[in-house]
């Protein structure tokens, strides 16, 4: 496959309509020269080496004497902000550190001797931010005490969040020295930066891991990263799957089964929800098509994030539009209707309408209006990447063609038609690709994404199989007309040119306007 730029297509080079179908090879990871059995042939790299930015600002804060805090920004469900900001200072050959988690007020300011911590230490002390959260008072007190004690200097370290509401109470902060934690990295060498990482973990219960299974956890991490280009370094979440691999294996050595062992205990104990789903969809209480052709009727692909945890599937949804002469020519979105629609949703179903009147609306207003609705959805919905699935259900009544019900569509779409990304992209070809496989995969099967979410595919080996056996398929489009054409089979065209998708619509709609008003109803159909 080669992706088609938009310069491509206003050259002529790729039609706009274009489609094409990716291949196992088109979604390969590339990462780096591997040429190592195990973890322990490699040379240890501790994670602070990584940090260039946060190495920078530290060794200031330890040079500059006019330097007195440092703010470091450090998500504390990748990182343990304090265990971090002193692993970084110790490799700059900084001596005088102390950490305190969670001080109390008479630590801090006043000691046995009548002087706190923040008065008598000479060095760099690190403080959670979250710690300025609950005791807002504290930062005069602080600020003084840096007025004070001239050497002493504070390492902050914390969440965006954290470190925003400290920069509200402490006016002057702006200018501190700041830096972001680096938590993903480029795919190419990424085999010996995770296999080095490995290698030093030894010490914390950690066992070395054979070539498979580095090449393995980088696939897992390359796929939370959201692009297959960069591989995400969740240290935290990396050492507790490192560590229940080294409890599943019984040697030396953790081979990738016992990884995939330790990935799939803990997709276990949390997947309850998309199991029961799946049963659902098996005792046809959610009713999804995975064959034959339907009007108005398409499937499209949402993500579902669990409350109360990081786990996320993809469930495939039933989409429908109705058409009915009159009205004010727009599209009627029920969901908002029944006020269970968030704005981004509510702003792509307007998208939906300014793509329709700017196609077939400018010369007089649309004679005919359209609904839409998400079939079987209960729940508050969100988010614009149902709205290119939208816009082919409408199309679909309008032209009263016949849409493929073998495939999914997902995608964001603009007034103009094209195509934009969206997340998630991974869980919601798999969430069709289970569905597919309950009923039985026919060899047709498959999902339409835009072109643009490529780099995003990290597919589960299941996925990857059936691509590669021709028993699934993902296509990508750049604009509406392509994926129409992929999903009725008939050409986009124009009005013009008949027994197109756009001369149907366009014919449709002038026999709603010039209809004989003396004629009942049914005469006109």
């Amino acid at each position: 496959m080669t992706e088609n730029t938009k310069e491509d297509q206003e050259n002529g080079a790729i039609p706009l309509d274009a489609v094409m179908e990716l291949e196992r090879a088109d979604i390969a990871i590339d990462f780096g020269q591997s040429d190592f059995k195990s973890t322990s042939e490699l040379e240890p790299r501790a994670f602070e080496e990584l940090q260039l930015r946060a190495r920078n600002a530290c060794r200031r804060l330890l040079d500059d004497p006019l330097s007195d805090v440092m703010l470091l920004d450090c998500p504390e469900e990748s990182v343990d902000p304090i265990s971090f900001a002193c692993d970084l200072l110790k490799s700059l050959g900084s001596k005088q550190i102390k950490s305190l988690l969670s001080p109390s007020k008479k630590e801090l300011f006043e000691s046995a001797d009548g002087s706190g911590l923040l008065k008598t230490f000479k060095g760099v002390l690190v403080l959670p931010c979250a710690l300025f959260s609950d005791h807002q008072k504290w930062v005069l007190k602080i600020r003084s005490a840096l007025k004070d004690n001239p050497d002493l200097k504070l390492l902050i370290a914390g969440d965006s969040v954290d470190l925003a509401l400290l920069e509200a109470l402490w006016p002057g902060l702006d200018c501190a020295l700041r830096a972001d934690t680096d938590l993903e990295f480029q795919s190419p060498g990424g085999a010996f930066l995770v296999g080095g990482l490995i290698r030093s973990w030894r010490a914390e219960g950690i066992k070395d891991c054979s070539r498979d299974a580095v090449i393995l956890l980088c696939s897992l991490l390359s796929r939370l990263a959201g692009d297959r280009r960069y591989i995400a370094l969740p240290i935290r979440r990396m050492k507790a799957l490192l560590r229940e691999a080294s409890a599943f294996e019984n040697g030396q050595v953790v081979s990738s089964r016992s990884l995939l062992k330790a990935v799939g205990a803990s997709d276990y104990r949390l997947n309850f929800d998309s199991k029961a789903a799946l049963r659902d969809h098996r005792d046809s209480q959610i009713l999804i098509a995975t064959q034959g052709t339907e009007v108005g009727q398409i499937n499209g692909l949402s993500v579902i994030e669990t409350a109360g945890t990081s786990y996320v599937y993809g469930e495939p949804v039933r989409i429908t539009a109705s058409m009915r002469a009159g009205g004010d020519g727009e599209v009627v979105d029920i969901e908002r209707k029944a006020e269970l629609a968030g704005q981004i949703h509510a702003k792509a179903m307007m998208i939906i309408n300014g793509f329709l009147s700017r196609e077939f609306g400018t010369i007089s207003p649309l004679p005919a209006t359209a609904s839409l609705v998400f079939e079987q959805s209960y729940t508050e919905i969100d988010g614009d990447s149902a709205s290119l699935t939208g816009l082919c259900a409408v199309l679909s009544c309008f032209a009263d063609l016949p849409i493929r019900q073998d495939l999914a569509v997902t995608g964001a779409v603009d007034q103009l038609g094209d195509v934009q990304p969206v997340g998630g992209v991974n869980e919601k070809i798999e969430g069709f690709f289970r569905i597919c496989r309950l009923h039985g995969l026919t060899g047709t099967q498959g999902v339409v994404i835009p072109i643009s979410c490529v780099p995003q595919l990290v597919l589960r080996p299941s996925v990857l199989k059936a691509v590669r056996e021709g028993k699934f398929h993902i296509y990508t489009v750049s604009h509406v007309t392509g994926a129409m054409r992929i999903l009725t089979g008939v050409e986009w065209g124009d009005p013009q040119t008949e027994n197109t998708i756009a001369w149907r619509i366009s014919d449709r709609l002038d026999q709603i306007s010039n209809r004989d008003a003396g004629h009942a109803w049914w005469h006109f159909w």
